[in-house]
């Protein structure tokens, strides 16, 4: 089976999300591509996003985008397990549900294996967090815990009864309304303050787009995207 081309990693630093492409990729070092789309201390407060391309011919899987491959029931079984205790050992009890990819930014044909996991239950708003910063927060370490048990990376995505989507289609729909608005007057526009997980959101929405480009700026709590039109 061909080996895939190109993978992009989230994770606490440049170096943890090089180790995590390599492994995924089966590649070393000096076989890679690397381009680092956020640092820790840049796009995602933390969160580091890297781009790690094979340098050889190896054809790239084809798919559309937005497709990404559902693993195994086996392993979906041991990620809604480690999630579960997760979840219980912090005092929550709640039901779990494997689903299929509901987003429309997260995929294309180089994306890990991922477990798309919406959990259910009565009184989980302090799971979710403010702008979900809990969540992310949560899955950071749900990934950490399930990868532990396989024997290749799988990427695991947390969702609270739909939270996350609905918020995801929000942050899309602002994100090209103002990029229109962006290409039309050819002035950047700053958007307000938002979480790591929600500034990814406008990046990865736009990422894509010819007439625009985003970046993050701002300290702390008080980091935003611009979004400026395109030299």
């Amino acid at each position: 089976m061909d080996r895939m081309r190109s993978v992009e990693i989230q994770a606490r630093s440049v170096d943890e999300a090089v180790r995590l492409a390599l492994e995924q990729l089966d590649r070393t070092e000096d076989q890679v591509d690397v381009e680092i789309l956020a640092d820790a201390q840049d796009e995602f407060d933390g969160e580091a996003l890297v781009r790690v391309t094979a340098k050889d011919g190896v054809a790239r899987r084809v798919g559309p985008p937005g497709q990404i491959e559902r693993p195994s029931q086996e392993t979906e079984r041991i990620a809604k397990r480690v999630v579960g205790e997760l979840l219980q050992a912090m005092g929550y009890h709640c039901d779990l549900v494997a689903v299929d990819n509901p987003s429309a930014i997260e995929g294309g044909p180089d994306e890990p294996p991922t477990v798309f996991i919406d959990i259910l239950g009565r009184d989980l708003g302090m799971l979710i967090g403010r702008r979900g910063e809990n969540l992310s927060q949560i899955q950071y370490m749900a990934n950490l815990l399930v990868n532990k048990e396989l024997p290749t990376w799988t990427r695991v995505i947390l969702d609270v009864e739909g939270y996350r989507m609905r918020r995801e289609e929000s942050l899309v729909g602002l994100a090209q309304r103002v990029a229109r608005q962006v290409a039309r007057t050819r002035r950047p526009i700053s958007l307000e303050p938002m979480p790591p997980s929600e500034r990814r959101v406008v990046h990865l929405a736009l990422r894509r787009d010819p007439t625009v480009t985003t970046q993050s700026s701002g300290e702390g709590a008080l980091r935003r995207v611009t979004i400026y039109p395109h030299r």
